[in-house]
């Protein structure tokens, strides 16, 4: 079954400092997160979709590696005295 990336829509459009909806997964019932996630687009997804609690979304960019090994690592941070 293909799979879709989707958020939890916001409890209140006007008021975004208030969250997003519960929405739990069908298979294992634990909540989507509210950055989003991929999920297999079965009846009860498109049931969501199709009630306003889930939105449809783009999955964020994965880094490749070339940008994650030219990121300074901020771990080591030196100090002057």
């Amino acid at each position: 079954m293909p799979s879709i990336y989707v958020k939890p829509r916001l409890r209140d459009a006007k008021k975004p400092d208030q969250g997003v909806l519960l929405v739990r997964r069908e298979s294992n019932g634990k909540p989507i997160p509210a950055v989003g996630t991929h999920v297999e687009h079965t009846p009860y997804i498109r049931r969501r979709l199709r009630d306003g609690d889930l939105v449809r979304a783009t999955a964020p960019a994965k880094p490749t590696r070339a940008k994650a090994a030219a990121k300074p690592d901020a771990t080591h941070k030196e100090t002057s005295q």
